[in-house]
């Protein structure tokens, strides 16, 4: 009795992990429910020098690691910091520098991490992975976690999904950028102008699938 329940945890862990992974891939995905990160997607989409995954890829370790260290100083370093602080200086305000702070601890483990990589992939993954600490969609993406009261095992899996979502939403306006090439799209508009559109559209079409408000 005691194994079937140990194994119904586990698979009911596991169960919670991916539903929130996708969460965030899908329903939720930064860029297409909340608007984070979109001036660099726009810019990376049109530059040839740099590849989706050698960006992309810093950034879902950045954001796979931070999300710990967010469950950790919003349930535990925050509760500590607010014996300390004034009465009339609420504990949100210390909210974005403590997540950048988390962010850039993760950093550091991420640029040990890549050592494995080859030489050529290293650089180019540490050449842009300052870049990917400091976007907005990994603040944002703890920011979200912390206003959803979100355990431990929900911040690692969200956190995992959203730099995976971020990865989906390149890949999907690079494919957009490919087809707006059409000679039929009036000059005005070619360019970012039709990226925005098309993220726009894109993002209402999430929100009348989904709507704004998931919660599992």
């Amino acid at each position: 009795m005691v194994t079937g329940s140990i194994e119904m945890t586990v698979f009911q862990a596991i169960g919670q992990f991916i539903s929130y992974a996708v969460l965030a891939i899908f329903a939720e995905n930064v860029v297409f429910s909340r608007a984070l990160g979109v001036s660099r997607l726009t810019k990376l989409v049109s530059d040839p020098d740099v590849k989706t995954w050698q960006y992309c890829t810093p950034v879902i370790l950045v954001q796979l690691l931070s999300a710990p260290a967010g469950w950790a100083a919003h349930n535990l370093l925050f509760n500590w910091i607010r014996t300390w602080l004034p009465a009339w200086m609420p504990i949100a305000t210390l909210r974005p520098v403590i997540y950048l702070t988390c962010a850039a601890l993760a950093m550091a483990v991420v640029w040990l991490l890549l050592s494995v990589f080859p030489a050529g992939q290293r650089a180019a993954f540490r050449e842009q992975l300052p870049l990917a600490t400091c976007n907005c969609c990994v603040l944002g993406t703890l920011l979200i976690c912390a206003n959803q009261n979100y355990t431990l095992l929900q911040y690692i899996a969200f956190g995992l999904g959203s730099g995976v979502g971020y990865l989906v939403a390149v890949l999907v306006v690079d494919e957009g950028r490919r087809r707006l090439r059409s000679k039929d799209i009036p000059a005005v508009f070619r360019g970012l102008p039709s990226y925005l559109i098309y993220i726009g559209i894109l993002s209402l079409a999430i929100y009348g699938l989904m709507g704004h408000g998931v919660t599992l």
